[in-house]
């Protein structure tokens, strides 16, 4: 009897642990499919303190930097690490006013701390160097207690300053890496320069970019975001997708227009995207909000997704066609501007004429966003270096000497035109030389980043052609 009730028990227990299990295996199967992973513990949502500078260390919501210096021996007045005649003849003199001491000299040889040098402290590292090195308090810290200079307090022997600042606070949607409030393929586009180490990005930035929150930013955030976005594009384009190829356009309203007139007939699956207002019917209103829908969503061109046709397309488009950036499905779809079923730079053409042929560029404007800058300078070496391909246009604003090459003297002639509009020493170029500039000079020197042309030219600030400490010292 007690066996049976024994083998009840286990019974219930296995047939427990199984439903268990599958159970979990259902939920974690839902998790996959429906995007439960971001109620998993990847929010779309971040908040955090940080510091600004990165020398600081963050700890409690406060920013730690320990500076360091040379801990000295009380009596040791000459810094040699050694109590001896030496220090003695040397405070001696000091007394007899033939010779000067520093700051941590002084307080190396005041080894009664008073704060002031007398013979009394001559007589008491004579006595330490004879021998007595006992017999009063004084004599005793001789040669053994430690010395830092204000502001730095012992530490194991070590002189340690700590300045602590309050952390600052930010609170951005996790890949929302511009900054901007909205997480979009510019975010995309921004993180892909970072990883090819096209781009720099601040202390904040990089908390953001950390899609999968994992401590390291690398592709696997990369390519999240990049699934995150199609995700979201998909939950827009659901209505009105009638031909469910993932983009709201022309040939969705033809669709449309067809069935309302009773030329062809849609799927039940094809109604329902179909009905725009959602009032049950299909009809001419739903193909006047489609063709709304079109102006104020994607249209061929509108390769960055945001409802408009303009020079930032153009960009995107010449990235995406050059490698620099990856397009997506919803994308490829609107690069294709003129239609030939291939996607080159005959689009980015077609592309610029369309976004306005009246537009008038300046020599210099490679890129064609209006303004002659650093980066175009940074373009032109590029094409030159076989990294990129331009345009007939922008080959003919390429030409900035006009001798119908495009050439290094291009890029040197347009670097020195925009650095001219420039003071000496503004490297960031934000109409300022203040400690920014000095801290981009210094990391230049060290071998820590590398500045474009433009801003060489601006960095060489004593005009010898080098840039060095000379020009770190003006």
């Amino acid at each position: 009897m007690t066996f049976k009730k024994n083998n009840k028990v286990t019974l219930i227990i296995v047939v427990s642990f199984i439903v268990l299990l599958i159970a979990f295996m259902i939920y974690e199967l839902i998790a996959r499919n429906t995007g439960m992973k971001s109620l998993m513990g990847n929010s779309i949502t971040t908040s955090f303190y940080y510091c600004e500078d990165n020398s600081y260390t963050l700890s409690d919501n406060k920013c730690i930097k320990s500076e360091t210096t040379t801990a000295n021996i009380l009596g040791d007045v000459n810094l040699d690490g050694v109590v001896d005649n030496n220090d003695l003849d040397l405070l001696n003199k000091y007394l007899a006013k033939t010779v000067d001491l520093s700051e941590i000299q002084l307080m190396a040889a005041d080894v009664n701390s008073d704060g002031i040098l007398s013979v009394g402290d001559a007589e008491n590292i004579r006595l330490y160097v004879t021998g007595h090195n006992s017999g009063s308090e004084y004599l005793s810290k001789i040669g053994v207690s430690i010395v830092c200079p204000k502001e730095y307090t012992d530490k194991n022997n070590v002189c340690v300053k700590e300045t602590v600042v309050d952390a600052k606070y930010a609170n951005y949607k996790r890949g929302d890496i511009n900054l901007d409030g909205v997480v979009n393929t510019t975010d995309l586009e921004l993180l892909s320069k970072y990883l090819k180490k096209q781009a720099s990005l601040n202390t904040v930035q990089i908390n953001v970019a950390d899609y999968n929150n994992n401590g390291i930013v690398d592709n696997n955030d990369l390519y999240e975001l990049e699934e995150y976005l199609n995700s979201e594009i998909m939950k827009v384009n659901t209505l009105g997708d009638i031909n469910n190829d993932n983009v709201i356009d022309v040939n969705d309203v033809i669709l449309l227009k067809k069935y309302v007139a009773n030329q062809i007939k849609l799927s039940k699956e094809q109604l329902k995207y179909s009905d725009m207002n959602e009032d049950g019917v299909v009809d001419l209103t739903d193909v006047d909000l489609l063709a709304k829908t079109i102006s104020d969503y994607y249209q061929v061109g509108d390769v960055n997704l945001d409802g408009k046709i303009n020079n930032d397309d153009i960009t995107l488009l010449q990235n995406m066609f050059n490698g620099v950036t990856v397009a997506n499905k919803v994308q490829l779809n609107l690069c294709d501007v003129n239609l030939d079923g291939v996607i080159d730079i005959n689009d980015v053409a077609v592309l610029r004429n369309k976004v306005g042929s009246n537009t008038k560029y300046q020599k210099g404007d490679v890129n064609l966003d209006g303004k002659v800058t650093h980066e175009d300078v940074t373009i032109i070496e590029n094409y030159i270096l076989k990294k990129t391909e331009l345009t007939i246009d922008q080959l003919n604003y390429a030409d900035y000497n006009g001798d119908s090459v495009v050439d290094n003297k291009d890029a040197n002639s347009l670097a020195r035109a925009i650095a001219s509009k420039y003071k000496k020493g503004d490297i960031n170029m934000d109409g300022k030389v203040n400690m920014i500039d000095v801290n981009i000079l210094s990391k230049y020197i060290s071998r820590l980043i590398e500045l474009d042309t433009t801003q060489k030219l601006l960095a060489d600030i004593n005009g010898d052609g080098k840039i060095n400490a000379s020009d770190l010292k003006k």
